[in-house]
This record gives C-alpha cells, structure tokens and sequence, in this order.
C-alpha cells in the first residue's frame, strides 16, 4: 500500500506569509520586544566606545584677599587623558562589544521565536481539538445509538444488563471528555490572547515540511548565539589580561586663566592661555591579578563546553523528533488501513441491511466509525505540525 502521508516526502509550503507570522504576536509583545532591540543596540554601541575617555572641561573663577584688593581669577581648561595603547586590549574590547551585542540581539530574537512558537503551538492546538470535537460527537452518536441496541437485547432476553450499562458509562465517559474538551478550548482561547491581538480562527496555519539535518544544524540560533559567547568571553579574557599590562595614554591640557598679579607685570613672560600635553605610562600592581585573569579564562572555557553540549543537545533533539515523526506516519498508515476495513465493513453492513439481517442501527455506527478513522489521520497529522514547529522554530530565517 502507498504510504500516502510519509512526512519526509513533505516539503516546506508556507500558506502564510513570513511577515503574517511576525505580526501575530500582539501591539504589545512586539512593542517590548522592539524597545529590547532598541535597548541593546544602545548598550552595544555605548560599550563599544567605552575605552574612549571623555574630555574634561572646567571653568573655575576664584577671589583672594591676599593682596591689598580682592581679585578675582578666572580659569578654563581642556583636559585629556586618553589610553591609545593597552597590550591589544582596546581592539579586544571592541570585539567583546560587537559579540556580546549580536549574543544578546539573538537572545532577544530567541524570546520572539518563542512568543510566536506558543501562539502557532495553541492555533494548532484549536485545529486539533475542532477534529476532536467531531470525533467525539460522533462517539457520542455511536454510543446512542449502542444504547438503543443494547436495551432493545437486554429487553428482549439476548443479552444481560451488563453491556447496557457499559453502553451507559462509555456515553457519560464520552460526554465529559467533551465538556472538560470545551474547557481546554476556551483556556487556549484566553492564553492566545495573551499573545496576539488577532482572532485565531481568522488566521491561516503553516505547513511545515522535514527540514534537512544540515540545515537544521548549520542555521541554529542557539548554536549562533552560544558562538557568539564564546567569542565573547574569549575577548572578555584578554580584556581582562590587558588591565594588569602596560598601558600607554596620550595626555592634553588646554589653558585659558586670568594671571597672578605678582607674575603679570609689562615684562612677564607668562602667557594667558597654554598646552601642556605628553605621554603617560601606567602598569597597575594588583593583588588579584592571577585570580581575575584565571576567573575570565574559567569563563571562556566553560563557554566552549555549553557550546559543545548545545551541539549535541540539538542533534539529539533532531533524532528524537525524526523518531517521533516516523511513529507518526505509522499511526497515519495504520489508521489510514482501519479506515479501509471499516468501509468494506460499511458495504457489507448496508448489503445486510437491505437483506434484513441487520438494523440501521448498526449500519449508521459503522458509517460513523469510517469518519472518526478519517478524524484520527488528520489529528495525526496536526501532532506532526506540532513536532515540526519544535524543528522550525529556533531556524534562522524559517519563521
């Protein structure tokens, strides 16, 4: 028999647009989560210049009563004191800024994926449980339908009482499941709109295809970001070793100041504004060295191991979700084989009907049977999606 709905002859089909997908979360969400991007490229930028000092500017006015009159100085100065040289550390600082910058855009990129993961998680959710809305009517209907069967043989002598009251319980089973179903359904309701300003049955779903385990691997945020770590505390380390080298700074003074009036005479030499400027080198002595530069190489080691372990966490998740998705095609096929034999089932049923060998009654159960192992596949068939958005949602590009 054609295996009809093996998933891995599937392909990527997006019935809805990639923007569609980005708007589903709601004004707020995606407000919060453009103020965290907008946080993060200032924080970026900001500690990407934070190796430049600022320039000092002071104006100072002062009186003394040292002399017969009072006078009154005034004074203004330029100041900078600038490190241009720190043993590599300013290059490794800039590059500790860019990657903990694109790090933390992927984190937050990360939480969007997530947001909109949970709002397709329950779209998909309210699909599957409208089939199963179905299929329970239809076990409801069955279960009347036995009743009336059961307490026609149990009134006639053919059968105890035993299996009408089994036709009773498997109805007031089924009808509770569809009343605690109705409570599920209006809980994922409420939680979408937590989520999403839209009205999720307006909304159209994607269908998702098996991705390539290449694919999967190569254009995984997590892994992207865990990268991004590493580089990060790798320049975290010799940021931190620079503090205790030899730094050289640029130094710069520009003075414009009223002159003392014992040194301001006709023949004084004292010039009213002036530059001081040079060079300054500094080499801290700090009792902590070896600990801190241990600590930043600590780090970045440990860095290198959860990326390691991120690695082999996502391709176990991919063998585990091919697992679960092969076993899902086979709950497909065999339900895909019951829906066959019950409508052979179902022509016989309605030939013995007509012969007058059987009742309606059984007729309309079997009828009902074919359609809840018709409900059954496309229930199958959400679990996959359901699988598959587990695959798509931290793939660069793929929501």
């Amino acid at each position: 028999m054609k295996k009809l709905f093996l998933l891995s002859s599937f392909f990527l089909a997006s019935v809805q647009a990639e923007s569609e997908l980005s708007n589903i979360l709601s004004a707020d969400k995606s407000e919060l989560l453009k103020y965290q991007n907008e946080q993060n490229s200032v924080q970026s930028s900001q500690l990407e210049n934070s190796w430049i000092n600022p320039v000092a500017l002071q104006y100072t006015k002062s009186y003394s009563t040292q002399f017969s009159n009072t006078v009154d100085t005034q004074q203004f100065i330029i100041s900078v004191d600038q490190p241009v040289f720190k043993m590599g550390g300013i290059w490794a600082a800039i590059k500790y800024a860019k990657a903990l910058g694109k790090a933390n855009g992927l984190d937050i990129e990360l939480q969007k994926r997530e947001l909109i993961s949970q709002a397709l998680t329950i779209l998909f959710n309210l699909k599957k449980s409208k089939y199963q809305l179905a299929k329970l009517d239809l076990s409801i209907k069955n279960d009347d339908l036995d009743i009336v069967i059961q307490k026609e043989s149990y009134e006639e002598g053919l059968s105890n009482r035993t299996l009408y009251d089994q036709a009773l319980l498997k109805r007031n089973q089924d009808i509770t499941s569809r009343l605690e179903l109705e409570l599920s359904i209006t809980k994922l309701e409420n939680d979408f709109s937590l989520l999403s300003d839209s009205d999720p049955y307006a909304l159209s779903l994607p269908n998702f295809g098996m991705i390539d385990q290449a694919r999967y691997m190569d254009e995984q945020l997590e892994l992207q970001r865990d990268n991004l770590r590493v580089e990060e505390k790798k320049n975290n380390k010799f940021m931190t070793l620079s503090k205790y080298l030899p730094e050289v700074s640029v130094t710069g003074r520009y003075t414009n100041e009223d002159l003392n009036p014992l040194f301001a005479g006709p023949n004084s030499s004292l010039n009213r504004e002036y530059f001081n400027y040079g060079l300054k080198v500094t080499l801290p002595i700090n009792i902590n060295t070896f600990d801190d530069i241990q600590n930043s190489k600590i780090e970045y080691l440990n860095a290198k191991v959860t990326l390691n372990e991120k690695k082999k966490t996502v391709a176990n998740n991919f063998k585990l979700s091919q697992k679960r998705l092969e076993i899902i095609d086979k709950k497909i096929a065999l339900s895909v084989d019951d829906k066959m034999h019950y409508e052979s089932m179902l022509v016989t049923a309605q030939d013995l009907e007509i012969l007058g060998d059987q009742t309606a009654l059984d007729t309309e159960i079997v009828a009902n049977t074919v359609q809840i192992r018709q409900l059954d596949q496309e229930i199958y068939k959400i679990d996959a999606q359901l699988e598959l958005l587990g695959l798509y949602v931290n793939v660069a590009d793929a929501l």
